[in-house]
């Protein structure tokens, strides 16, 4: 996604990243994961670090127990500001901090690279940029490529983030001394897509504009949750939330009924049992409830509608197929009102957001 001043605010777009990934999915981390042999060595860490903002964040969030199932590694995923004005004082030596940007012009990542390279870390940079600032704030850089679909809701530029940070999570693995391997989905993203078109686009169009919209997710799930929502505020800048799939019950439960709409991400695995209670709690309060699941899952048969996902996953790596049905849906809701992404119809609004994020 091109974050620079000659930006067009196409539809076509977002969906053309959809639809990209399932081809990158086919050869992409397996290239990551060659390239990171090459680039990263030595002693395993003591503690991996992933950071970012937004998308970048969630998906270290989504990555995350990958990194520790499959290394042993204790692994945290922070936000990039509370990073490296907090945490970065308590590193233990020898840490890895993996800072993900698609730009590599995001200046509280590039400064949480620049502080652990001061800290005598390991700054390793994620991005799409290998000319960037974070490119040369960091000791290495794992680039990624796509073929650029244009402006727009990031959706294969987060799964080029996640194919990467899987790659280092095998690499991590491998330099503890043990074995992982790395499935990279391909083809259950192109069922994904199938399978959850027709759902996402009439769910989409039949959604009110002005309805409350909440993700929910945990594990895993947690930065899948989070990355949906994103996509529904750049898409639509709607009402709604992302919550953990726990925190839900304690909280927005208490904001959930007729007229909101309450999707739950529930891949199998640890967490799926509370995700058919949540569904089911949802729909007692009158709320549309819908389910990111497989078809045939126990959650399936709790929900108003389901966003399906092809096949059996293992969970740490449900991320990379689950976000679609999120993203389709995004679209759908969005294109179908005749929206303007981001709200970037209005200049000031778009200078603005760039200063903040980009400093400029």
């Amino acid at each position: 996604m091109r974050v620079d001043e000659n930006i067009e605010l196409s539809w076509e777009n977002m969906l053309a990243g959809i639809r990209q990934q399932p081809e990158w999915l086919a050869h992409g981390p397996g290239e990551l994961l060659e390239r990171a042999r090459e680039l990263v060595d030595g002693p395993a860490p003591p503690r991996v670090y992933l950071t970012g903002c937004g998308d970048s964040h969630y998906a270290g969030l989504a990555v995350r127990q990958a990194f520790e199932r499959w290394s042993g590694i204790p692994t945290q995923a922070l936000p990039a500001l509370e990073l490296s004005r907090y945490e970065l004082e308590y590193a233990p030596a020898g840490s890895w901090v993996v800072c993900v940007s698609n730009s590599g012009k995001v200046v509280r990542t590039v400064e949480a690279a620049t502080r652990a390279r001061e800290r005598g870390l390991h700054a390793i940079a994620v991005t799409y940029d290998a000319a960037s600032r974070l490119a040369g704030a960091a000791d290495v850089t794992l680039a990624y490529r796509y073929d650029d679909p244009g402006f727009g809701p990031g959706t294969i530029s987060y799964v080029a983030s996640l194919g990467a940070l899987y790659a280092l999570a095998v690499r991590a693995a491998e330099l503890a001394g043990r074995e992982a391997a790395l499935d990279p989905q391909a083809e259950k993203a192109a069922r994904t897509i199938d399978l959850a078109a027709e759902v996402a686009e009439r769910l989409g169009r039949e959604t009110p504009a002005e309805t409350k919209i909440d993700v929910v997710g945990g594990g895993p799930s947690l930065g899948t949750a989070w990355f949906g929502r994103a996509k529904l505020i750049e898409a639509a800048h709607g009402l709604g939330g992302a919550h953990e799939l726990e925190e839900w019950a304690h909280e927005e439960f208490f904001c959930t009924g007729p007229g909101t709409t309450t999707i739950v991400v529930a891949p199998p695995g640890a967490a799926h049992d509370r995700a058919v209670e949540q569904l089911s709690a949802a729909r007692a309060t009158g709320a549309t409830a819908v389910a990111v699941c497989p078809a045939d899952a126990p959650a399936a048969a709790e929900a108003d509608h389901v966003l399906a996902v092809a096949g059996e996953t293992p969970e740490e790596l449900s991320p990379l197929t689950y976000c679609i049905p999120l993203e389709l849906f995004a679209y759908h809701f969005a294109s179908s009102k005749g929206l303007v992404m981001l709200g970037f119809d209005e200049e000031w609004r778009r200078q603005l957001n760039f200063r903040q994020i980009f400093g400029e």
